[in-house]
């Protein structure tokens, strides 16, 4: 268990680094997010944004919530092992 903790504070273990797959898509998505802005004025504009923002915290919230419910998973799975 020292090890464990020991490479997370030293910041050898990253549970939040994404995949190079990941990052592409990222990377895709933020080259067609700036040629929309470019295209778009005025209250078009303003509501793709709005819709980028919504859905940027909505991806934030659930990353938050898969991780908690695998930190729990993985506890319980603990849990099980160690009483049985």
């Amino acid at each position: 268990m020292k090890k464990i903790l020991e490479d997370l504070f030293f910041g050898e273990l990253q549970p939040n680094v994404m995949n190079p797959s990941i990052q592409k898509c990222i990377q895709i998505m933020d080259e067609k997010e700036e040629t929309l802005l470019k295209l778009l004025e005025g209250k078009e504009r303003k509501l793709f944004l709005d819709l980028i923002n919504a859905q940027s915290e909505l991806d934030g919230n659930c990353a938050v919530e898969q991780f908690i419910n695998g930190f729990k998973l993985g506890a319980r799975m603990i849990a099980e092992a160690i009483i049985e």
